[in-house]
């Protein structure tokens, strides 16, 4: 152990400066290399981040005009469905007057074989 302090002690300058040699590269590599990529990686991020919200808010645009599309379309085809509503409730109507004046006519039909056997000459 004494060997390697001593070796330490008697090689302190060259250690010394190998350490700062050593120590000026990663300084001119962090502000050289590695701080240039960060600042690039943090400008990257930026663009994808408005990407993002562009995105976002093209697809709610997007959902906000489909939703409106589809409700014009509900309302029509509610439009429709009372039409026809209305319509069922018309031929049902009409039905009834049908049965109504068949009824009528049924009865027309039997007054008048009535009438004319009232009306026939007694044999």
């Amino acid at each position: 152990m004494r060997k390697i302090w001593r070796w330490t002690q008697d090689n302190a300058g060259p250690i010394t400066a190998t350490l700062a040699v050593l120590g000026g590269f990663a300084a001119i590599i962090q502000f050289s290399v590695v701080r240039p990529m960060q600042q690039g990686f943090t400008a990257v991020n930026q663009r994808i981040d408005d990407q993002i919200r562009y995105i976002d808010q093209r697809f709610d645009d997007q959902d906000r005009s489909i939703n409106q599309r589809f409700d014009a379309v509900n309302q029509r085809f509610d439009a429709q469905d009372r039409r026809v509503e209305d319509l069922v409730r018309d031929v049902s109507e009409l039905r009834k007057l049908n049965d109504r004046v068949i009824r009528n006519e049924t009865r027309i039909d039997i007054l008048a074989e009535q009438l004319q056997t009232a009306d026939a000459p007694a044999p």
